[in-house]
C-alpha cells in the first residue's frame, strides 16, 4: 500500500513518540511506586523509633509508657499496627489497633541492628518492618520491634498517580501529534504544490511549472521545465523533417510513375512496386511522426475531433449517402497529441465509410477498468473484417509488408498509435449493423 510522504513521517514519528512515552510512563511509574514504598518504610521506621523511645525497664522486664506518639496505634483497625516480642516467642507488647485485627507479625528475629522490610501478600496486603535489639538486663536478650501498615492508602496514591500520568501524557501526545501534523503540512506544502502543478501539466491545463519553490526544489522545477521545452522542440523538429521527407519522396515517385506510359509487363511490374513503395513510405512516415502522450500534452475534446472528421468524410463520400448515428458526449476529453487522435479515429471512420453499405455508427463513452478510459466504438454495415486478418492486424510487431495494401494498413497504424498511448484495439462483429465493430480504449 502506497502512502504519502506526510503520512509516512507522521506514522513514523507517532510510533516513536508512543514508544518513548510508554517507556517514560513505565519509568515514572516505577520511580513513583519506589518512592511510595520508601515512604511507607520510613513511616514504619519512625513508629519503631517511637516504640523504642517509650520502653522502660523495671525488674528485668520491659514496660511501655501510656503516651504513644502515634495515635493510630491506639485506634482499632486504623491500618497501622505494632508489636514487641522477644526471642523466647513471647509478645511483650501489642498495640491496641491490632487487638481486633488479624495481623500476622513476623516470627523469629533477624540480625541485631538491621531493619528488615518486606511486603505481605495476604487477603489484605501490608508492609512490615522489623528491628532486632540486644537489650541487656532483661530475661530475654533479644527484643524484636515490628510495625505493620496496610498497603491500601499507598495503592490508592499509586493508582491516582497512574491516572494523572496517563491523562497528562495522553494529552501531551495528542497535542504533539497535532502540532507535528501542522508542521509537516507546512513543511511539505511545496511538494504538494509541485505534485498539483505536474498533474495540471499532464492534464494540459498549464505549460510550465511555477518558480515559487524553496531552493531544494527550485532546481528540479527548472530542470523539468527545460525538459518539457526540449521535448516539445525535438518533437516539432522531427515532424517538420518528416513532412519535408514525405514531400521530397512523393514528387520523384509521381514522376517515375508518369514516365511509365507503355503497357509492357515490366512497366506494370514497376508501377506495382512503385505503388507499394509509396504506400510503405506513407505508412512509415505516419509511424515515425506519431507523438504519443507527453508531459504537457493538451486536452482534446473527442466530440470536436470526431465531428470534424465526419464532416470531411461525408463530403468525400457524398455519393455513397452514408447515414451516421452519433453518440458523442460533449464533456469527454483525453490528453495527448491532436494529430495522433485524428489519425486513430480518422483511420477507423475512413474504413467504415469505405466498406459500409450505407450505415455507420460512432459511440464515445468512459469506462472503468482499474483506471478511467475513453472508449471509442466505430461500427458499419459492410462485409466486416475477416477473422484471420483481425489477428494479424492487432498482433504487435507485425510488419507492414505482410499486410495486404488497402485492407489493413490503416488499422496497422491505429494499432501502433494506440500502443503508444497504452491503449487497446479490439475487432469484432457488429450486432447492431452486421459489419465490423472496432473498439479503441485510451487513457
Amino acid at each position: 500500500m502506497k502512502h504519502s510522504i506526510q503520512a509516512r513521517l507522521l506514522l513514523t514519528t507517532t510510533f516513536v513518540l508512543v514508544v518513548f512515552l510508554t517507556l517514560t510512563a513505565g519509568a515514572l511509574d516505577r520511580a513513583f511506586r519506589a518512592s511510595v514504598v520508601a515512604g511507607a518504610e520510613e513511616q514504619l521506621r519512625l513508629v519503631i523509633y517511637s516504640l523504642m523511645g517509650s520502653v522502660q525497664q523495671e525488674a528485668g522486664q520491659l514496660t511501655f509508657s501510656q503516651g504513644i506518639s502515634e495515635p493510630r496505634l491506639t485506634q482499632p483497625d486504623s491500618g497501622l499496627y505494632a508489636q514487641v516480642a522477644n526471642d523466647l516467642g513471647s509478645v511483650v507488647w501489642l498495640s491496641p489497633s491490632a487487638l481486633t485485627t488479624d495481623v500476622n507479625f513476623p516470627r523469629g528475629y533477624s540480625a541485631p541492628g538491621l531493619f528488615e522490610f518486606s511486603e505481605i501478600d495476604a487477603l489484605i496486603p501490608r508492609f512490615q518492618l522489623s528491628y532486632t535489639v540486644i537489650w541487656e538486663g532483661v530475661d530475654a536478650e533479644y527484643v524484636v520491634f515490628s510495625a505493620v501498615t496496610d498497603q491500601r492508602p499507598y495503592r490508592v496514591a499509586i493508582a491516582e498517580f497512574r491516572r494523572s500520568l496517563g491523562l497528562g501524557l495522553g494529552v501531551a501526545m495528542l497535542l504533539f501529534i497535532l502540532v507535528q501534523f501542522l508542521a509537516l503540512r507546512w513543511g511539505l506544502k511545496p511538494l504538494r504544490m509541485m505534485a498539483a502543478e505536474v498533474h495540471e501539466l499532464e492534464m494540459g491545463r498549464r505549460e510550465s511549472l511555477s518558480q515559487r519553490y524553496p531552493k531544494e526544489l527550485l532546481g528540479l522545477a527548472l530542470n523539468l521545465d527545460h525538459f518539457i521545452v526540449h521535448e516539445q522542440r525535438t518533437r516539432a523538429r522531427y515532424r517538420y523533417a518528416l513532412d519535408d521527407l514525405a514531400h521530397s519522396l512523393k514528387t520523384p515517385l509521381a514522376v517515375v510513375r508518369n514516365s511509365l506510359s507503355d503497357s509492357s509487363e515490366n512497366s506494370l511490374l514497376v508501377s506495382e512496386q512503385l505503388e507499394r513503395m509509396e504506400t510503405t513510405v506513407l505508412h512509415q512516415l505516419s509511424k515515425a511522426s506519431a507523438g504519443g502522450p507527453v508531459m504537457g500534452g493538451k486536452t482534446i475534446v473527442l466530440r470536436t475531433v470526431i465531428e470534424r472528421l465526419l464532416r470531411a468524410l461525408q463530403t468525400a463520400y457524398v455519393d455513397r449517402g452514408v447515414h451516421v448515428e452519433r453518440q458523442l458526449p460533449a464533456d469527454l476529453v483525453i490528453r495527448g497529441d491532436e494529430r495522433d487522435i485524428m489519425e486513430i479515429v480518422g483511420n477507423l471512420l475512413e474504413n467504415a465509410f469505405k466498406y459500409s453499405r450505407g450505415a455507420v455508427r460512432v459511440e464515445v463513452s468512459s469506462v472503468e477498468g482499474g483506471a478511467l478510459k475513453a472508449q471509442i466504438v466505430v461500427e458499419d454495415d459492410g462485409p466486416g473484417i475477416p477473422r484471420a486478418l483481425r489477428d494479424e492486424v492487432v498482433r504487435r510487431g507485425k510488419r507492414l509488408d505482410e499486410i495486404e495494401a488497402g485492407q489493413g494498413i490503416g488499422l496497422a497504424v491505429v494499432v501502433e498509435l494506440v500502443a503508444l498511448y497504452n491503449g487497446s484495439l479490439d475487432i469484432s462483429d457488429s450486432r447492431l449493423l452486421g459489419g465490423a465493430k472496432l473498439t479503441v480504449l485510451l487513457p
